[in-house]
């Protein structure tokens, strides 16, 4: 009877394709055409490394193990399944329990105690060279940011890449330092967004602007002319669009308003806290429990009142009407 095996396969970076899928695969119904092994399915990751377990077919594989319906998982060579001596060994344990064992389509490690030895050695210079390669890059980025260089990523808004370096894109620009000086003066995120909405002001990707999208400018260092890698921070990379006491004081300013709407949401019960404010003032409104058949006392021309019934469904109205459920009285902080 054939012995049954699967075929795990994965390529980890964007300089590998699919073919280097193909050629992987490929190998492995070589061998197990001359290995006389039946391939009852395939597994593959693709532009995942092997020094992480969070490979989502990798797991699949060791999960299915459980199931006894393979033998083998066969790859083209042992880095393929791990990089990290310590998951090889752990995965292997696994797949051990369920009788299921490793194999290699390039690598011929024999079953006896020398092919422990030999695959040990194997795993050991796999570990390595992710090592060597991974100081390689982090070298490599390195030496391009300290020359200027791009080093790859999306396009800010108000930035091109030209001849590999960042260049300022004088109409975006103005854009930019404009949405930083209406937020550092107190205006609100949402009526700058709507306003360059209205204005027909589109993001680097032509899509319409959102409070998120406009967080993450306020939010970047590059726009101030810094540039921070693996810990490092380089500030002849990128040229700035806003000073860094624009930068700083817009950051402190979202740091703050993050702050009030955190301590309303932990010291509120009501599902509109910290999301609702005045139509005609714009400031955060608050809200008072009570049980009187009447609003006694009103400070501001913005008030709504929500009746809640015994079912706990909630509806809004302008009238006063006399009610044994609760009134709920929400007015402007500008009271």
């Amino acid at each position: 009877m054939k012995k049954r095996t699967v075929i795990y396969a994965r390529f980890s970076s964007h300089t590998q394709t699919e073919q280097s899928i193909e050629g992987q695969l490929r190998e492995c119904y070589d061998y197990a055409k001359r290995q006389n092994l039946t391939v009852v399915g395939e597994y593959i990751d693709i532009a995942l490394t092997g020094t992480t377990d969070k490979r989502p077919q990798f797991l699949k594989m060791i999960d299915d193990s459980k199931k006894k319906t393979f033998d083998y998982v066969l790859v083209y060579q042992l880095d393929r399944f791990a990089r990290n001596r310590y998951d090889s060994a752990n995965y292997k344990a696994k797949l051990k329990k369920n009788g299921v064992r490793v194999l290699s389509a390039k690598e011929n490690i024999t079953e006896d105690a020398s092919g422990i030895l030999i695959e040990g050695v194997l795993e050991s210079m796999a570990e390595y060279y992710s090592a060597e390669l991974s100081q390689k890059v982090k070298r490599g980025i390195k030496e391009s940011l300290t020359k200027g260089y791009f080093i790859g990523g999306n396009c800010l808004f108000g930035y091109d890449i030209v001849d590999k370096h960042w260049s300022v894109n004088p109409t975006e620009a103005e854009i930019v330092r404009d949405m930083f000086a209406r937020y550092k003066s107190g205006e609100k995120a949402k009526n700058i967004v709507d306003r360059l909405n209205t204005q027909g002001i589109h993001n680097k990707s032509g899509a319409a602007f959102t409070v998120n999208s406009f967080a993450k400018i306020i939010r970047n260092s590059k726009y101030a002319g810094i540039v921070i890698n693996n810990g490092e921070t380089y500030e002849n990379v990128v040229p700035a669009i806003v000073d860094k006491a624009t930068y700083e004081a817009c950051n402190r300013i979202m740091d703050n308003q993050r702050h009030k709407q955190k301590t309303v949401q932990e010291h509120s019960e009501y599902v509109l806290s910290g999301k609702l404010f005045c139509g005609n003032c714009g400031t955060l409104m608050t809200a008072e429990d009570g049980t009187s058949h009447r609003v006694r006392s009103i400070t501001t021309t913005s008030v709504l009142i929500v009746r809640r019934t015994r079912s706990n469904a909630t509806r809004a109205t302008s009238q006063k009407r006399s009610s044994k459920t609760s009134s709920l009285k929400i007015r402007s902080n500008t009271s």
